[in-house]
C-alpha cells in the first residue's frame, strides 16, 4: 500500500521534470571539496549529525537549523545536498569545517545535488560508491560517500558511510545498493558508522537492512522518542558505545527529521 502510495506521487511528479536535461557526471567529475579543516583526529567523544534537507528548500529556516546543528558536531552527514549558489555558502560559514560532496545528477539549472559530508577533522581518505540500480524515469543513481577519519589515542581509523538510497525502485534494486555498500565496509576491521536515508519505507527493506549490516556486526541505534510513520533514516554502528540519540521532531525545515548521536570508543 506504501509502496504504491509513494510510486503514485513519483509518477505524478516525474512529468513535471521529464523535460529535463540531467546529466550524470564522469567519474572524474563527481566529487567536490571545499572548505578548511585543520583537525588531525576525532575526539573519543564525539557527535555526529545526519539530515536529508530536501535541496535547502526552506531557505532562511534551513540555514538557521543547519548553522545551529554544525557547530556541534564533529561529523555531519547531509542527503539531498546541492553545489548550488546557496547551499555551500552556508556550509562555508562554519569555520573550520571542511566538505566533501559526491553528485548524483545535475539538474537543468546545472546545479549537482548528491550528499555531502563535513568535518573539523581532516579525513585520511574519501570514496564514492554509485548505486548499481537508477531511479526510473529520469535514471538517476544515488550515492555514497566513505570517509575515512584518524582516531585520537588508537592505532584504529573510523570509516564513516554516508548513504542517500534508491527510492522509487524494486526492493531488488534498493538491498542491491545496501549489498554494495557493505562489501565495501567488509574490508574494514576497525570501527564503522554507516548512516542517512535509506529510503526503507517498507518492512522488507528495514528487515533486510538489518540482516545485511549484522553479517558486519553493526547494529541499529534506537531512538527513545521515535513514532515516524515512515523510518527512513538511520544510524547503523559498530566498534562505537552510542552515549545518546536523539530525534530532533521539533524540526521542520526538511521532510526528514535531524538525527544526531553522541559517541565514544569502546
Amino acid at each position: 500500500m506504501i509502496k504504491g502510495l509513494i510510486l503514485a506521487v513519483f509518477v505524478g511528479f516525474s512529468g513535471i521534470y521529464a523535460q529535463a536535461k540531467i546529466e550524470i557526471p564522469n567519474d572524474k567529475d563527481v566529487m567536490y571539496h571545499f572548505g578548511a579543516c585543520k583537525s588531525e583526529f576525532l575526539p573519543s567523544n564525539f557527535q555526529l549529525f545526519i539530515w536529508n534537507i530536501k535541496k535547502a528548500e526552506a531557505k532562511a529556516e534551513w540555514a538557521r537549523d543547519f548553522e545551529y546543528f554544525t557547530p556541534r558536531s564533529d561529523i555531519v552527514l547531509l542527503q539531498e545536498a546541492m553545489m548550488d549558489n546557496f547551499v555551500p555558502a552556508i556550509a562555508l560559514g562554519q569555520k573550520g569545517f571542511c566538505w566533501d560532496f559526491a553528485t548524483s545528477f545535475i539538474d537543468n539549472d546545472r546545479n549537482p545535488t548528491g550528499v555531502m559530508t563535513g568535518s573539523p577533522i581532516i579525513p585520511l581518505s574519501i570514496h564514492f560508491l554509485r548505486s548499481p540500480g537508477r531511479e526510473p524515469v529520469l535514471k538517476t543513481p544515488k550515492m555514497v560517500i566513505v570517509a575515512e577519519y584518524a582516531l585520537a589515542n588508537s592505532a584504529e581509523t573510523l570509516w564513516v558511510a554516508n548513504i542517500h538510497g534508491l527510492n522509487f525502485v524494486s526492493n531488488k534494486l534498493n538491498r542491491e545498493q545496501i549489498e554494495q555498500v557493505a562489501a565495501f565496509l567488509k574490508k574494514h576491521n576497525g570501527p564503522v558508522i554507516f548512516a542517512g536515508d535509506f529510503n526503507s519505507w517498507n518492512n522488507e527493506r528495514l528487515q533486510y537492512l538489518d540482516e545485511i549490516l549484522g553479517r558486519l556486526a553493526m547494529k541499529k541505534l534506537a531512538f527513545a522518542n521515535d513514532d515516524r510513520k515512515l523510518k527512513l533514516d538511520h544510524i547503523y554502528v559498530r566498534g562505537l558505545e552510542a552515549t545518546r540519540t536523539d530525534l530532533h521532531k521539533n524540526i521542520n525545515s526538511s521532510d526528514h527529521k535531524p538525527l544526531t548521536a553522541e559517541f565514544r570508543l569502546k
